[in-house]
């Protein structure tokens, strides 16, 4: 087949499979959003369905054909494009799992989903016990089949930040495990100096929907391919890069997690709504790594929004949505209530300086879960025991200790890890970005976030899958994954915040 043809082919069933996967996924969003519960079962057939189709089409006749093609072209020592190159890296990881493993998963994982709603609902672990011990099963024989070098876990992890292995991960977090406890050991005897009273006063729900909306619009999301919905955990989804769905969630009594929630994943959206048109329903569409698109909506979150600047330009518009909760008040004063340390027991509510803490926390009882080194039942021991040795606090209950979050409940055993990289990878790209854009201080605090989402488009954005992680990071910062820009920002940042 000569290579043209080849390309339009593989484009060709690239677009059938990117289709039904984006029909699943809005499945997967309603029923975040707008199913109602008695609809649990017949979802998790309607998925399973769907993923089982989509594994047929990623290794049946016309996917080997195709796959067999690019391996002759690239033997003859012919240029292929990344997307033939990802069609047939994708082609062979899915010829590892069996079709009767794939859809037994993904009805596992929708089931599994309720059940974690209904046990964090009521606060009792052994609600998703079994559940989450069918999980662990499943994605453990997944694990074998993949292949690993060393440890199970790097199996699961590589699906989403490719290359990297617990072994290397390992240190990079116990760097980052110590400099946090000497960060908070430096704040500790100044930690009176902060309070972040301004955030918790009463902000009514709408009133937060509209101005997080306003404010994501600022920064650059684009409202004509996007939304925003409330889910019980906020996420981005996309159905293409013109049909991008965020969700957050509201505490009226906290006006953080809508607005912080949305920002974040507002960063996601950004990033979907900016890969280049010619990767439009293609496995190219999607980021380099979690690892990566958690450092788009980190970078937004934390270094942008929550930095002095950008409350000098957010101050009035926030003035304007609740006209009565900030009389006297001034851009730093905001400045230092969002970057309050103080150990929490929600990660989504973490500070930028214990944040990591609750990573590794995860990172460490995934490993054991997945090698086989901890009983299910123990798991909330294990989380109290961490969270105390790790942050000094102790959950009361399972709802705030270890089914706070959503990532199991869809089999996303290696995700945790990803937010962190994001920091890594946010810190180093904010580093070459201010050497690239000398005044980006002075546009932020203006509202002129243009000039730094056109960097992150022609750099990051527009590149989707077709460049790896450690490739993108290299050819902008000269480095490999490191912790020491991390460590370098969060010190100066909370000197500054603290001093």
């Amino acid at each position: 087949m000569e290579i043209n043809q080849l390309e339009i082919q593989v484009r060709k069933h690239m677009n059938m499979i990117c289709d039904v996967s984006a029909a699943t996924s809005v499945l997967s969003w309603d029923q975040e959003t707008y199913m109602p519960s008695g609809a649990a079962y017949a979802r998790a057939e309607q998925t399973s369905t769907l993923a089982a189709l989509i594994h047929q089409m990623m290794t049946g006749d016309t996917a080997k054909k195709l796959s067999d093609e690019i391996q002759d072209t690239l033997q003859q020592n012919k240029e292929v494009s990344a997307l033939a190159k990802l069609f047939l890296d994708d082609y062979s990881k899915a010829c590892k799992l069996p079709e009767e493993l794939v859809r037994k998963t993904s009805k596992a994982t929708s089931l599994a989903h309720e059940s974690w709603k209904n046990a964090r609902q009521a606060s009792d672990f052994s609600l998703f016990h079994n559940s989450l011990q069918e999980l662990v099963e499943l994605k453990s024989e997944a694990a074998e089949l993949y292949g690993y070098a060393q440890d199970r876990y790097d199996a699961l992890l590589n699906l989403y930040e490719p290359g990297l292995t617990a072994t290397e991960l390992t240190p990079v977090f116990q760097t980052l495990k110590t400099a946090t406890i000497e960060l908070l050991q430096s704040i500790e005897p100044h930690k009176e100096k902060v309070s972040d009273e301004l955030m918790l006063r009463r902000y009514p729900q709408e009133a937060q929907l509209a101005f997080s909306a306003q404010l994501a619009e600022k920064i650059g999301f684009n409202f004509e391919n996007g939304r925003i919905d409330l889910a019980a955990h906020p996420f981005c989804t996309s159905f293409s890069q013109y049909d991008v769905r965020l969700t957050t969630r509201v505490n009226e009594h906290d006006l953080g997690p809508c607005f912080y929630g949305v920002i974040h994943e507002a960063g996601h959206g950004l990033y979907e709504q900016g890969f280049s048109s010619d990767l439009a329903r293609t496995f190219g569409a999607e980021g380099a790594s979690m690892g990566i698109h958690e450092s788009q909506s980190l970078l937004w979150e934390n270094v942008i929004t929550r930095s002095e600047e950008f409350w000098h330009f957010a101050l009035p518009y926030l003035k304007s949505h609740f006209p009565d909760k900030a009389d006297g008040v001034t851009p730093r004063d905001f400045y230092k209530a969002v970057n309050k340390v103080q150990p929490s027991l929600i990660r989504v509510d973490a500070d930028e300086v214990t944040y990591n803490m609750h990573i590794i926390l995860r990172f460490e009882i995934e490993q054991m879960m997945i090698n086989g080194n901890v009983k299910i039942a123990d798991i909330p021991e294990l989380w109290r025991e961490k969270m105390q040795t790790y942050l000094g606090i102790v959950p009361e209950n399972d709802a705030k200790g270890a089914l706070q979050d959503i990532h199991w409940s869809f089999g996303g055993f290696g995700y945790f890890p990803s937010y962190t990289l994001g920091k890594l990878y946010a810190a180093m790209l904010w580093k070459r970005i201010r050497h690239d854009i000398p005044s980006i201080h002075n546009h932020i605090a203006n509202g002129e976030f243009s000039h730094l989402l056109q960097w992150l488009r022609t750099h990051i954005h527009q590149y989707g899958r077709t460049k790896k992680p450690s490739e993108l990071m290299i050819a902008l910062t000269g480095e490999s994954l490191n912790s020491t820009d991390f460590i370098d920002y969060i010190q100066h940042k909370f000197a500054d915040v603290y001093r």
